[in-house]
């Protein structure tokens, strides 16, 4: 008897027997994607809605504005119609051999180009980058990450501590302390190191903690994650507005030591 696989009346083929198996397999294959879109999805509403909680990243704040454009004047506009117009007039000399408007042309030229060199626009004066102040762009970056991934496990309180504490970094970001008896150079390193070690050590040690286990007290005597994460985060808030005020005392000190320069001026 010979093998159904050499038989001529068989005809095999890697499609399905039917339609009916074809709409089988097509769902079999559609349950086994959806599963990955939606994680993928998921994670990009979870990015949109970390982005909308927490603002924009201290890197993106603290990042170099570009240059503003300064539009040229009237007189700048005129002037360049002058030396175009004379160019014009003494390249139609050259062509024509004309020693009048050739000579009345390149005259034009050279007036219109001196007028436009003299009434060019300023250009505008570079600022130095504001992160460079107190805070280096690493940092910075190394904080965003951490508070990013972090974000979507805090609770409200939490969250709200750590808005706080953003608020805070942006508003010394923008000064630029000098250090003397009020800001220490310990004070900046402090500020520095809340960024890159302090707070994200302290997110991730609270994240590492089971879910399920955070409101629980982990060991006898001792504070639940959640609230162990909250005191951690006030103690490192109340040690970030020590430096702050002390930001503010340094900066008020010049106009201290202009006061006591004026009442030694006063007349007797």
């Amino acid at each position: 008897m010979n093998s159904p696989n050499n038989d001529s009346r068989f005809v095999a083929g890697d499609g399905p027997v039917n339609r009916r198996t074809a709409l089988l397999q097509e769902r079999q294959a559609r349950a086994t994607d959806e599963p990955q879109a939606d994680t993928q999805l998921t994670e990009r509403l979870h990015r949109a809605h970390t982005r909308t909680q927490l603002g924009t990243t201290l890197a993106e704040y603290f990042a170099t504005p570009p240059q503003a454009h300064v539009a040229p004047s009237s007189l700048h506009i005129a002037t360049s119609v002058l030396a175009a117009g004379g160019a014009i007039v003494a390249l139609l000399g050259l062509i024509q051999s004309a020693l009048l408007p050739l000579a009345a042309g390149t005259g034009v030229t050279l007036l219109g180009a001196v007028g436009w060199w003299r009434t060019r626009p300023a250009q505008p004066a570079r600022n130095s980058p504001p992160a460079a102040a107190l805070f280096d762009t690493e940092a910075l970056q190394t904080f965003d990450r951490c508070l990013e991934a972090a974000a979507p496990e805090l609770d409200e309180k939490a969250t709200q501590r750590m808005l706080e504490i953003k608020m805070a970094f942006k508003r010394m970001g923008h000064e630029r302390p000098t250090h003397d008896e009020h800001f220490t150079v310990e004070d900046r390193l402090f500020l520095r190191e809340c960024l890159r070690r302090y707070l994200p050590d302290t997110l991730q040690a609270y994240l590492r903690v089971p879910p399920a286990q955070r409101r629980q007290t982990l060991h006898d005597g001792q504070l639940s994650a959640d609230d162990g994460l909250l005191q951690q985060l006030a103690l490192l808030q109340t040690e970030i507005q020590v430096r702050e005020n002390k930001i503010g005392r340094s900066a008020a000190e010049v106009l201290t030591r202009q006061q006591r320069f004026l009442e030694s001026k006063k007349s007797r």
